[in-house]
């Protein structure tokens, strides 16, 4: 392992180590599955409550099928995840919050947000699913697909027009052909205030 006076630290600062990259070691950061992590946003670290939970359910899949103390547990239905799931976010510490499940092609994801913001949790929530039904393309032109393709009129406010003319240096005295000539090589264009 490198040291702060070792020849290897670059102009930028010293090289991280392998414990320093370690996500986990962190109060704030919780492990979802395998390469998925969420990062609490508090000032605080996690509830020790929600990482006993977590524990309790690692501990719970790491248990051998085969031992008799596991057939004694009670099943649970999909009614008490229901119902936990409710208790969760009613005692949560902050005003918005989600936890989706939802079947891809490639498999079953979850997703969890819980936060004072609502268009973080909003943006959090249509970035993972166009991340998975997207197949490889940039999330911003599969939002853009799905919404063109929904049934849904999506009003926007007029300052993301404004901001396209501005991308393009058109003004008050070009016209719809100006803005249509400035646009005819893209494939999409993005409708942001700046």
């Amino acid at each position: 392992m490198p040291s702060d006076s070792d020849d290897s630290v670059s102009e930028r600062g010293k090289v991280l180590t392998e414990e320093e990259l370690d996500l986990t070691r962190h109060d704030n950061v919780s492990e979802l599955d395998d390469g998925r992590y969420v990062v609490s946003t508090g000032s605080g670290p996690t509830s020790d409550e929600a990482t006993e939970a977590r524990e309790n359910v690692r501990d719970a899949l790491d248990d051998d099928p085969g031992d008799s103390a596991a057939d004694d547990e009670p099943e649970i239905t999909e009614m008490d995840v229901n119902a936990w799931l409710e208790d969760y976010f009613r005692e949560a510490d902050a005003q918005y919050g989600f936890h989706a499940t939802a079947k891809f092609d490639d498999g079953v994801s979850r997703h969890q947000v819980v936060s004072n913001d609502v268009v973080t949790s909003f943006e959090s929530l249509l970035i993972w699913y166009a991340q998975h039904v997207g197949g490889g393309t940039p999330v911003e032109d599969v939002l853009g697909i799905l919404l063109a393709e929904s049934s849904v009129s999506v009003r926007y406010p007029v300052r993301t027009l404004t901001g396209l003319l501005k991308r393009y240096d058109l003004d008050r005295d070009d016209s719809i052909g100006d803005l249509l000539e400035a646009v005819a090589d893209e494939e999409a264009v993005a409708l942001s205030p700046d």
